[in-house]
């Protein structure tokens, strides 16, 4: 698959500039992006000594560009592109000029664009625009907004149908969601795939830099995190420190995923040939009747926070599990024999309370809703469920917060009256981002030892890595990335 940096500065000087460092990484295409130099350029002459084949765009602002002039303006920067040595000219498929390249345009080669700003069409209705568009063009390039899973499923499905037509071809998902499309063009069998020169050069939504598509190649490891919202998430951070470090050519992206959208996304997941995926609030729970099969870690917490994919064969792990025994090993707290109070009773309390009752602590259990907690406390036998008065007049060795409260995104408050701690209490939050909460604050004003969620995060994250590429990521490169998103 070819790749193509997309250059889009503010003036011809920068435009010039940026695109010679684009050359010096020997891209297969530069695509020029007119439209963003202010004023327009009367001479463009100087882009002949940029060796590497051009794409020249004058993109109107009804599609993402800034160029409000006339078609008789647009067609002359056109053929003074082409003068220039631009080999390549982009064309919305709505343009009059459409109709007038043949004659204007004679010896260039023609990609004729869509794009939606707001929304992604039907499957059916893609394969149309693009077939609509190969017959008006050289290249059939569409880009569309994407709202949900449902929409990136759309894009993929499309690619793979149209692709057997044999027709060149680029189709892009933009937003957030839409990196996965960006990151798995050669896999939707696109003809080339739009870089950015550098991180912070985007010229759309969720484009990919030069570098990481280069480093990817055609058929990357990918993997992500899925949950809703994900704004707290420093995963994606931890785990593209750790592909970066190893040389592996894999990507870690967020996946925002609501609950209606969970088939949606396993069905997406193996259309792209992903490797697997992390799993947060609020679908630990929710995603282990729909996985092939469980590890014996999330068959015993009834909770997943890892899909590893293999041969399409979708296997739910816990690794929280694994971090929860290293966050207590690390912080030299053995619980055997202490009294230890569980706030919640979601996946994450799952996970610390199979730790906690397999380490022979007693266990009691608190949550806003008593059912929640009672169906948990019937997976673990010897778990006493009690109300919050109670939590706050008993004395507990160790408190842990396995509730959101307090986590970025999430109400800004603690999940129980600071009345529960004491000097000298082990208090742990699965919480974070941000390292200290409300929780942890009033624990610690109160005497007690506290411990965040930041080495639970990374000690489970090299477990999944782990089960995604069979190789061992630093422990020092996933902190650091983590401390570093975190601030």
């Amino acid at each position: 698959m070819r790749i193509c940096i997309s250059i889009a500065e503010k003036t011809l000087d920068e435009a010039l500039a940026a695109s010679r460092r684009a050359a010096e990484k020997s891209p297969d295409l530069i695509e020029v992006r007119i439209d963003y130099i202010h004023p327009l350029p009367d001479d463009l002459m100087k882009f002949k000594e940029i060796a590497v084949p051009k794409i020249a765009t004058l993109r109107p602002p009804s599609q993402g560009g800034e160029f409000i002039g006339s078609d008789r303006e647009k067609s002359i920067l056109l053929r003074k592109a082409l003068r220039a040595g631009f080999k390549v000219i982009d064309i919305e498929s709505d343009s009059p000029l459409l109709s007038r390249a043949p004659n204007e345009f004679r010896d260039a080669e023609l990609i004729c664009s869509s794009h939606d700003l707001h929304l992604t069409p039907e499957t059916s209705r893609i394969i149309e625009i693009l077939i609509e568009n190969a017959a008006k063009g050289d290249v059939s390039k569409a880009a569309f907004k994407v709202n949900s899973i449902h929409d990136v499923l759309s894009i993929v499905e499309a690619a793979m149908i149209f692709s057997s037509t044999d027709n060149e071809f680029v189709l892009i998902g933009m937003g957030e969601l839409g990196g996965l499309t960006r990151a798995c063009a050669g896999r939707m069998k696109c003809s080339f795939a739009y870089a950015s020169l550098e991180p912070g050069k985007e010229t759309a939504p969720g484009q990919l830099d030069f570098d990481t598509v280069k480093r990817l190649g055609d058929s990357p490891i990918i993997t992500g995190i899925i949950g809703f919202p994900l704004g707290h998430s420093v995963s994606p951070q931890m785990h593209n420190a750790a592909f970066l470090s190893l040389d592996i050519p894999g990507l870690y992206l967020p996946i925002p995923t609501r609950d209606e959208e969970l088939e949606g996304l396993l069905d997406l997941s193996l259309e792209l040939n992903m490797m697997g995926f992390n799993v947060t609030i609020p679908h630990k729970e929710k995603i282990v009747p729909l996985l092939d099969k469980l590890d014996d870690t999330a068959s015993k917490t009834k909770a997943v926070n890892t899909v590893v994919i293999l041969e399409g064969e979708m296997t739910g792990m816990n690794t929280d599990v694994y971090g929860v025994a290293k966050t207590f090993e690390k912080a030299e707290m053995r619980v055997k024999g202490k009294r230890v109070l569980v706030i919640g009773a979601g996946g994450a309390a799952r996970a610390c309370i199979y730790f906690l009752t397999s380490a022979g602590a007693r266990t009691s259990l608190v949550n806003r809703t008593r059912f929640r907690a009672d169906v948990l406390a019937d997976d673990f036998p010897g778990v006493q469920v009690i109300e919050k008065d109670d939590a706050e007049r008993l004395p507990f060795d160790v408190i842990v917060n396995c509730t959101p409260l307090g986590m970025r995104g999430f109400p800004d408050e603690s999940p129980i009256s600071n009345q529960v701690f004491r000097e000298g209490q082990f208090v742990f939050d699965t919480v974070y981002n941000p390292r200290i909460t409300r929780f942890l604050a009033d624990a610690q004003g109160r005497g007690a030892v506290i411990q965040s969620g930041q080495e639970m995060l990374v000690q489970q994250a090299i477990k999944a890595f782990e089960a995604w590429t069979g190789k061992s990521p630093s422990y020092e490169v996933m902190s650091e990335a983590a401390r570093g998103a975190i601030g």
